[in-house]
């Protein structure tokens, strides 16, 4: 059987949402530094993946789930 329940979405975004962008942001950031800059990739891409993880972490200490 099918949920009664109609959950609506929220009209402005909230902040796990601004978090999930900002990883985002950070993975292909630091892909696209490497391409542009005379890093290496390898070193920009690490460096994008360190930083998404810690919005991760930040994440699940701000929002755990229940």
């Amino acid at each position: 059987m099918a949920d009664p329940t109609v959950r609506s979405t929220p009209v402005v975004p909230r902040g796990v949402d601004y978090l999930l962008a900002a990883m985002g942001v950070a993975l292909f950031g630091g892909i696209a530094v490497g391409v542009v800059s005379a890093l290496p990739l390898q070193v920009t891409a690490a460096g994008g993946s360190l930083f998404a993880t810690c919005l991760l972490a930040v994440g699940l200490v701000r929002f755990p789930r229940n």
